[in-house]
């Protein structure tokens, strides 16, 4: 699997990032659901230290380890909310939208909820 990002070196793209994750934290969502989204987004795009990172900042959230492990594979899992469950899709519809992935899991997956 060839991840989807390339490193970011140009430091003006760091600071971007770093105001955007300011103005985001900043907006009144539990920061939790934050976590789960940075995670979910970073898994899809294969940013390995994106990935380390969003789960050391959700553990200092008080995110569990089950819950973790189980980012990838939300929909088969009851271990989510339904505000977790929109955001976690509302992060891969935006974030696979240039690949045309479905919006929604395969017909043949089994959903909680």
């Amino acid at each position: 699997m060839e991840a989807r990002m390339k490193s970011v070196a140009n430091p003006d793209v760091i600071t971007g990032i770093q105001h955007l994750h300011k103005a985001i934290h900043a907006g009144g969502v539990d920061p939790l659901v934050l976590e789960l989204v940075h995670l979910r987004a970073s898994q899809i795009n294969g940013c390995s230290p994106c990935v380390f990172a969003g789960v050391q900042s959700a553990k200092k959230h008080g995110e569990t380890e089950e819950r973790l492990h189980n980012v990838v594979t939300w929909r088969e899992t009851p271990f989510f909310t339904e505000e977790e469950r929109a955001a976690l899709a509302l992060t891969e519809a935006a974030t696979r939208i240039q690949d045309g992935a479905p919006a929604g899991p395969p017909s043949w997956a089994p959903t909680f909820g």
